[in-house]
């Protein structure tokens, strides 16, 4: 099994290392868990920023929409903190209870509080960033380092919202790809995470033959990168 883990791994490599070289993004964006850093949005003094780069300055009406969400994700860390201590309290009790399963049972049916909604000024739009070798793009502005080179210009922006989709159509692909050879090998009903549980190994002999899936998907190809800057090696 650790051989398989280990081929699955390589193969998954293999797959995405032509891609993970050219092109790589990330979104990160409000946390109100709370832990410090500069990823995601940030406002100081009405001031918003995007991973760290500057973005503008909040309207009146941002203002007051973040104040409500400093107001709302307050009382979701105060109710996150008293739902970790009920469940804590619940645990020790079930330890020393001949009722354990049932206050476990109990515990597992209580849902934990919802985190407020994101500003709307902190969207995808603002925080994804786009590294491509030699510069990075964010909120539609080329930067190189930490240095703002300059905005794209409308013909970039459809480019690169092109580009987005047919990267993101590219790494389903490859996603579905990978889980077909595993269906093939170990059965229609196989995924990733089921191959290394005990019920999958305890299964599969009554299974019978596993059924080779002869459903041909079409090839997608990874698209071409966008030449917004060029890197000299």
């Amino acid at each position: 099994m650790k051989t398989l883990f280990c081929l699955l791994l390589f193969a998954i490599a293999v797959l995405e290392a032509g891609i993970v070289k050219r092109y790589n993004k990330r979104f990160a964006g409000f946390n109100v868990a709370g832990i410090g850093g500069t990823a995601g949005c940030v406002v100081v003094d009405n001031k918003l920023f995007a991973n760290g780069l500057p973005l503008r300055e909040l309207t009146a009406e941002e203002q007051k929409e973040l104040s409500r969400y400093v107001q709302e994700s307050n009382k979701y860390k105060e109710d996150l903190m008293t739902s970790l201590e009920e469940r804590r309290k619940g645990w020790q009790l079930a330890r020393h209870s001949e009722k354990g399963s049932k206050i476990l049972s109990s515990l597992a049916e209580k849902n934990f509080p919802k985190p407020p909604k994101k500003p709307s000024f902190c969207t995808a739009a603002d925080t994804t960033q786009y590294y491509f070798d030699g510069c990075m793009v964010q909120n539609n502005k080329i930067y190189v380092g930490r240095t703002l080179v300059r905005d794209l210009t409308p013909e970039e922006v459809k480019e690169l919202k092109t580009f987005d989709a047919k990267m993101t159509a590219y790494q389903k692909y490859l996603s579905s790809s990978i889980q077909q050879q595993m269906d093939n090998l170990f059965g229609d009903k196989t995924n990733l995470f089921s191959l290394f549980t005990e019920t999958h190994l305890e299964t599969s002999p009554q299974t019978g033959e596993a059924t080779v899936s002869t459903t041909t998907q079409v090839p997608v190809e990874a698209p071409e990168t966008p030449s917004f800057c060029i890197a000299i090696y």
